[in-house]
């Protein structure tokens, strides 16, 4: 039984395959979706520079980490120092919020990615965790950083 044409929508076969959804390790590089529908691998050309965005990605994920606890020991700092202020605390407060909220939404991104199961992917995000905390864990004083979920 042939199937009616429904006036010009057009085949389905007009879209774009369906992202890859693997709940087990893979190491598959045909139409792996990283975060967004836009962002696929598809190729090994692809899965490359995907695994270098992804590497500077947890790279990245390690310095935010550090420059914002560098802001926060100075500002520690800097709100003994002060006088107290109207808002001033508070603004203190509200800025350290939202940083700490930046942080969590990019860990969780990162981890998102990590959720592809991946393999490749998976050892990008921990290289670039790796290479970032090897760079940016000792404060200035000399202190090293705990690893920690967020």
């Amino acid at each position: 039984m042939d199937m009616p044409d429904h006036g010009g929508h057009g085949g389905h076969g007009d879209a774009p395959p369906m992202c890859a959804m693997n709940m087990a390790l893979n190491w598959s590089t045909d139409n792996v979706c990283v975060l967004f529908d836009f962002w696929r691998v598809t190729s090994t050309l692809s899965l490359v520079l995907t695994c270098a965005a992804v590497f500077a990605l947890g790279y990245g994920y390690e310095l935010s980490r550090a420059r914002v606890r560098a802001w926060e020991l100075a500002d520690a700092g800097l709100a003994r120092a002060d006088t107290p202020l109207v808002g001033g605390g508070r603004r203190r407060r509200w800025t350290r919020s939202v940083l700490y909220a930046a942080l969590v939404g990019y860990s969780y991104a990162l981890m998102l990615i990590f959720m592809t199961y991946n393999g490749f992917l998976m050892l990008a995000v921990v290289a670039g965790a790796a290479v970032g905390h090897y760079a940016f864990s000792t404060d200035a004083a000399g202190n090293v950083r705990g690893a920690n979920c967020h």
